[in-house]
């Protein structure tokens, strides 16, 4: 499973486009696109990862996994920002559009 962004990242001061690309041994590949190089691996679950999504605004990264979490990433510095525990294993993330005035 993939997901692909094009995004801004400040610390590499150019303009990417990341393909996100999760395993069954539970790792997250992001590799930048344009040269097909490895940016980052992961360690990120336990097991299977089932799927990947970019936030909206490219900020964020979701995996589900086989090992009952779901787990958002800071897409800039590749940190486990949050872990959510479930009683099943997570077959799928994806990101709402929120429209806050």
């Amino acid at each position: 499973l993939a997901e692909i962004v094009d995004r801004h990242v400040e610390k590499r001061q150019s303009r990417t486009q990341e393909l996100a690309v999760v395993t069954d041994t539970g790792k997250l590949l992001i590799y930048d696109s344009a040269t097909g190089s490895n940016v980052q691996t992961l360690d990120a679950h336990g097991a299977c990862i089932n799927c990947v999504a970019y936030s909206f605004d490219s900020s964020t990264i979701a995996t589900a996994a086989d090992d009952c979490t779901v787990r958002l990433w800071n897409a800039d510095t590749y940190a486990c920002l949050h872990t959510l525990q479930h009683n099943d294993e997570a077959w799928a993330v994806t990101f709402s559009k929120l429209n806050r005035s």
